[in-house]
């Protein structure tokens, strides 16, 4: 009973302790699948281009796709007439990509690198039918593009076009981050002639690169890995961030092909507790970002987190602060002293000096001791902790995940207040824009709010890239990359058909937006225009100087007040209030809604389920013993009664051969007891068939055909 009684109680333990630390952030506003227009791109109808978002210009994009690169222009989302550069692979590495056993859609040139080498000069790599190749193109007069020179590209541009590869220019290089292999097998972080050790699961143990970026004198890595620290524990995916320096000239001797500063820490994006929760999976980063949080000065690295796969479906967005993530390679090290072995902190005194993996101006005259020890001391100690100590939003859902991260730095309130405001993409084709509106004096804190949600791709497609797209003149907007489609969005929606009242508008909690009450609608908002008859607030989201609705002030103000409705905070006696007495505050998702919406939480949510399945078993158990006992049969022989001659004779009456009893071919059969086989007794203590003849029982020959 007890194994039967736990089976039921697994999803309401696992409820109850999901409800215990996530309660998901509904958003403020809701726009579906082209309710809000924004400008497309789209290279091609008839099969998949796998755009990728390259660089961003000051009034232009470059995309690379299928066999071409395109040059947008970001005002109106239309291509640069004579900026198309077309580039095919050729017959002969068609037919080898065919014998390589891929399909005809493998065997195309799909751009993936492209960066301006100068203001004449372009860079561009391709898989080319997975024999990648760079190419550099000159940029002519009028826009017309020429090919300069062609180069072989293992190790800077991947094979296949869904690999996950980054890259990026700086000071006169290309640094990658790819696999140089055709079965991908060989990743490496490169720069020419500069590579990761070969098949050295220490360094890189089946990365997936996620992005790349240039800080200070050093180029950082995004990635996530097999943990080689765990392995003797099983299989874990851990987030890294690894770090070489600009300078890096190679070792010394045979290691002259070969990183001296490749550095690398794990990233901690964990619901913090006795027993953390952890998302180990990177998926995407920001860009850094500076600005002040609470009383402190800091920048930072927005990063887009994941459970793995076949675990519960969590995503969540978590901070990283520059000088605390460079600090960790300034710490102390990690080793694994044989094969079997735990993980270690590396003793101080076993360093060698100078200390490995620092800049230095010559890196080919380090010792040997120096550069014996990065080779296998890769791994810092110390993971690189949250900026605010525990993630910025946290989402739980089967239906998408996180995909994509873009943040806006310090928007600037009404109020003089700041916020970063985070643009969300997911693997279902969403956009989730959410702010932390908890801004202290002291020390940083999260109080996040989802200010809204769209829908800007179809149901299924997956938001590939996010980034912040600012044109002179123009609007500032958001630029969604996904593989078949690029689209710009505005940053804010202030004035859609869904806000109507100063309370929708001061209840979006957005920062680009206020309410005007001159014009008496909700507007954007910038530092240029703050004027004093604007209203927001956004931590609380309502406003003392904001009536409600007057379809909604006039449906609350008949109803019974309580003591705590009278809150002079929520409702002051003002002139620009409502003249009705004090009312309920106004729920701020019911936006553009006469009705209040209740929304449970996830903590009543669960209580519910508890307390459903709780009776459903308590029902049961009764329903079922009741039952039990009513249709129960007795076992025991010994107590059951014997049948009567008269319930006997009941059947042979009503019997085809009253006669006979039971048996046709037997007319003179007596009753007997059916259970113990013999003939019942009479009043006198003998058998009923007994006579004073005394005349032997006659047996029956049975016959059996």
């Amino acid at each position: 009973m007890h194994a039967q009684l736990s089976l039921p109680w697994l999803p309401v333990l696992f409820s109850l302790q999901v409800t215990a630390w996530l309660q998901n952030t509904p958003p403020n506003i809701v726009f579906h699948y082209n309710e809000e227009p924004g400008a497309r791109f789209v290279g091609n109808d008839t099969y998949r281009d796998h755009f990728t978002l390259l660089q961003r210009e000051h009034t232009s994009v470059l995309i690379g796709a299928r066999n071409y690169l395109y040059n947008v222009s970001l005002v109106n989302m239309t291509e640069f007439a004579h900026q198309r550069i077309s580039w095919n692979p050729s017959g002969a590495h068609r037919e080898l990509c065919f014998l390589k056993g891929k399909s005809e859609h493998d065997c195309h040139n799909y751009i993936r690198i492209g960066a301006r080498v100068d203001e004449d000069h372009l860079l561009v790599c391709g898989t080319n039918a997975y024999k990648p190749l760079c190419r550099t193109y000159r940029i002519g007069h009028e826009g017309v593009v020429e090919h300069k020179k062609e180069i072989e590209a293992q190790g800077r541009c991947p094979y296949d076009p869904a690999h996950n590869s980054t890259a990026v220019y700086a000071d006169g290089q290309l640094y990658t981050a790819t696999v140089a292999d055709f079965s991908g097998l060989d990743p490496l972080i490169y720069r020419e002639p500069l590579r990761t050790e070969r098949s050295d699961l220490k360094l890189l143990n089946d990365p997936n690169f996620v992005s790349s970026m240039v800080y200070s004198d050093y180029v950082l890595f995004f990635f996530r890995e097999a943990a080689v620290e765990y392995m003797n524990c099983g299989k874990v995916i851990y987030s890294r961030v690894a770090r070489v320096c600009k300078k890096d000239k190679g070792g010394p001797h045979q290691f002259g092909d070969r990183w001296t500063s490749f550095l690398k820490s794990r990233l901690n994006c964990s619901i913090p507790g006795e027993y953390p929760f952890y998302f180990d999976e990177i998926q995407s980063t920001s860009e850094v970002v500076s600005g002040t949080y609470g009383s402190t000065r800091a920048e930072l690295v927005y990063g887009v987190f994941t459970t793995p796969v076949n675990s519960i479906g969590g995503s969540a967005i978590c901070a990283f602060s520059m000088s605390a993530l460079m600090g960790t390679f300034e710490g102390e090290f990690k080793e694994q002293a044989t094969m079997n072995a735990n993980w270690l902190r590396v003793p101080p005194s076993k360093v060698p000096e100078p200390r490995p993996g620092q800049c230095v101006n010559d890196s080919r005259t380090l010792p040997d001791v120096s550069v014996y020890f990065i080779k296998s001391h890769s791994l810092m100690d110390r993971a690189v902790p949250p900026f605010f100590s525990m993630p910025l939003l946290v989402r739980l859902s089967s239906q998408y995940r996180f995909s994509a991260i873009a943040v806006d730095p310090q928007v600037q309130a009404v109020s003089g207040e700041v916020y970063d405001v985070m643009f969300v993409g997911t693997d279902d084709g969403r956009i989730l824009k959410a702010i932390n509106v908890a801004n202290p004096d002291g020390e940083p804190q999260v109080r996040s709010v989802v200010v809204e949600e769209l829908q800007v791709l179809r149901n299924g497609d997956t938001v590939r890239s996010l980034s912040i797209a600012r044109v002179p003149g123009q609007e500032d907007k958001l630029l969604v990359v996904s593989d078949d489609i690029v689209i710009t969005i505005p940053l804010q929606r202030c004035a859609t058909f869904k806000i109507t009242n100063c309370s929708d508008c001061i209840g979006l909690q957005d920062p680009y937006c206020a309410w005007d009450t001159r014009e008496r609608q909700c507007v954007a908002h910038s530092e240029s225009n703050k004027k004093k008859h604007f209203l927001q607030n956004i931590p609380r989201g309502e406003h003392k100087a904001c009536p409600a609705p007057t379809h909604v002030m006039s449906a609350i103000a008949s109803q019974p007040l309580d003591d705590k409705d009278m809150d002079e905070d929520k409702c002051p006696k003002c002139s620009a209030c409502n003249p009705s007495p004090c009312t309920n505050s106004i729920d701020n998702n019911s936006i553009g809604s006469s009705e209040k919406i209740v929304i449970y939480t996830a903590d009543t949510l669960g209580m519910a389920v508890a307390t459903s399945v709780l009776a459903t078993l308590v029902v049961g158990f009764v329903a079922g013993y009741l039952f039990s006992r009513h249709f129960r049969h007795d076992t025991n022989y010994s107590n059951m009664p014997l049948h009567s001659h008269q319930q006997l004779n009941r059947l042979t009456d009503s019997h085809p051969y009253p006669d006979a009893g039971l048996n046709p071919s037997c007319a003179n059969n007596k009753p007997i007891n059916l259970v113990l086989n013999v003939p019942p007794k009479n009043a006198n203590g003998k058998n009923a068939n007994s006579s004073t003849d005394n005349k032997p029982i006659q047996k029956v020959k049975k016959t059996y055909i």
